[in-house]
């Protein structure tokens, strides 16, 4: 049997848990079917790590909940560089963050290399409050500015991820210097369309986006992911736990990636036949065109306002904006 590690990244949840109830997320439209709540605890983590038997050198310590709310996590992050990790990818909502665990797990990174996202509609408070149940925008602000001061003092930038549609893409040329203004330690903006969830196509903006053939998923080799019950799925949009391939705390992880269900799962994807994995049956993201920019510091800053209006106004290509 031909093995694979899939080396090199690894995804582990540190709990699905949120703040938020995001109209465009799972946990706010599709939570009654959700997998049941956990959270991994540090006494487990350092054990869940000697289950993993595979190199990996970059880790992403978010999924399906704030990973803030863990606060464990700089423990985590100190097991993690004691473990080779050099690089690490949190992604959080940034609403009413615990400056704490931030500050502690940014002392416990020891140097290395640290990609956080904050997901955020700053351009506008009716799109955020929208997204975003039961976030208010002031809130966000305030959070997203003292996480600024704290990331300043640790001398570390950071990004935002916002959602955009149609009616956003007008407000972006004067909104979006304002935001870089505002916040200094930000390094760029990545606008993207919503994204459609499995069995969630309302969540994502698919029309006119959607081709009729199913192409190989560009996420198979970033798969799979650990679950903060110990347990691995082939997918990181499994948030149901459709396709779990057993735990950890049974097996290694080397041994759970390479058992029938997990080669059956690769299979099915790679010979087109994605359809017979019941999650893949369900999803979109292989034939989805989704919009997808992003938007540096530096740009802005020397950019005139009439090069920011242009350069916007080639957002509406993707919306269908021009003619209509």
């Amino acid at each position: 049997m031909r093995r694979t590690d899939l080396a090199g990244a690894l995804t582990i949840e540190l709990t699905n848990h949120c703040t938020l109830a995001c109209t465009c997320c799972p946990n706010g439209r599709d939570s009654s079917h959700c997998r049941p709540k956990h959270t991994l605890a540090k006494d487990d983590f350092e054990p869940l790590l000697k289950q993993i038997d595979i190199p990996f050198s970059h880790v992403f310590l978010h999924l399906h909940g704030e990973p803030f709310l863990n606060k464990d996590l700089p423990t985590m992050v100190e097991l993690l560089v004691m473990r080779g990790v050099s690089k690490f990818t949190v992604f959080s909502n940034a609403y009413r963050t615990d400056l704490d665990v931030l500050s502690q797990m940014l002392d416990k990174l020891g140097g290395n290399e640290l990609e956080l996202c904050f997901s955020a509609e700053l351009y506008d408070k009716q799109t955020y409050e929208r997204l975003r149940h039961p976030g208010t925008f002031e809130s966000l602000w305030q959070s997203l500015e003292a996480i600024d001061r704290l990331m300043d003092s640790h001398k570390q930038q950071y990004s935002i991820i916002s959602i955009i549609d149609a009616q956003a893409t007008g407000m972006l040329s004067n909104a979006v210097p304002e935001i870089f203004r505002r916040l200094r330690q930000l390094k760029d903006i990545h606008f993207s369309s919503a994204f459609p969830w499995p069995h969630l196509p309302e969540t994502g903006d698919i029309a006119g986006h959607l081709s009729s053939r199913r192409a190989v998923c560009s996420q198979i080799w970033q798969l799979p992911v650990i679950l903060a019950s110990g347990e691995v799925s082939m997918c990181s949009s499994d948030y149901r736990g459709e396709c779990i391939v057993g735990s950890l705390w049974e097996h290694a992880y080397s041994e759970l990636i390479n058992n029938r269900k997990a080669r059956l799962f690769r299979r099915h994807i790679a010979t087109r036949h994605a359809d017979r994995n019941t999650i893949c049956e369900a999803c979109l993201i292989d034939r989805l065109n989704i919009f997808s920019r992003t938007v540096r510091r530096k740009f802005i800053e020397e950019a005139k306002p009439a090069t920011l209006e242009k350069y916007f106004a080639t957002y509406n290509k993707y919306f269908a904006i021009d003619g209509q």
